[in-house]
């Protein structure tokens, strides 16, 4: 199997939509605060999204929930946790954080060997674990700031700032480079999917309870980036501060 690097259309016009929103970017309020200038928007794409999820992702998941038992769906999740592993070892780094870095490598080489291709968490199950990051989390730590907060179709909650991320992201991505369009669909396909089941119970209890679906994941999500960025360097400062005690 090649392995090359590839620009799809879509990859292309993502890159450039996000892009293209952060030069718009102006300063927000505060870290947790719901800077949404871009509302009308924002709206917009969350409607659009609502049909696509309506049309394909739900009903496909809704199959996959019904004919994989859960042991199964587990392990395609740690199959899936275990091949965006690169993204986490490579945040880590850029954020400084030694511990973290470790963690996730020895996690990444004991799944990937002993765990056949991280189908079993085997890390864990001797007490090995890590904080899993990101590219937009790794820019907060930099002092970059959100910026307004953005819905991406398919993808979801994010914020100016987040949405560069996850073009940041796609370069330590392993199926990136999978030169083979079948193989690099069905990983990329396997990874929405399992997102989509890991959060289908919360996403149906949104939209039959909430008056407005669209508010509410944008609070859960600004609130819950608040605060991992918050862990984060809070784990970063810790890392340091075992090593300077040693």
């Amino acid at each position: 199997m090649r392995l090359s690097f590839a620009i799809t259309p879509i990859r292309l016009t993502a890159c450039s939509l996000l892009l293209a929103a952060t030069v718009a970017c102006t300063t927000p309020p505060g870290e947790s605060a719901e800077y949404d200038p871009w509302e009308p928007m924002n709206r917009g794409l969350f409607q659009v999204n609502y049909v696509i999820d309506g049309v394909v992702l739900k009903p496909i998941t809704q199959v996959y929930r019904a004919a994989v038992p859960e042991v199964g769906r587990e392990k395609v999740h740690n199959f899936v946790e275990n091949l965006a592993s690169p993204v986490t070892f490579a945040n880590s780094v850029l954020q400084g954080d030694p511990e973290n870095s470790l963690a996730t490598l020895w996690r990444f080489l004991l799944n990937s060997t002993v765990g056949l291709g991280g189908l079993f968490d085997v890390a864990s199950a001797v007490g090995l674990t890590n904080r899993k990051t990101d590219f937009g989390q790794t820019l907060a730590l930099y002092g970059a700031e959100s910026g307004p907060y953005l819905f991406l179709p398919i993808l979801g909650p994010s914020s100016a700032r987040d949405g560069v991320g996850r073009i940041g992201d796609i370069f330590a991505y392993p199926p990136t480079y999978i030169n083979n369009t079948p193989v690099s669909i069905a990983l990329w396909a396997t990874t929405a999917i399992n997102a989509r089941s890991e959060n289908y119970d919360l996403i149906q209890d949104v939209y039959r309870t909430s008056l407005d679906p669209y508010a509410t994941f944008r609070s859960g999500y600004v609130q819950r980036r608040a605060n991992d960025n918050k862990k984060a360097r809070v784990a970063r400062d810790k890392a340091w501060q075992k090593i300077k005690q040693q």
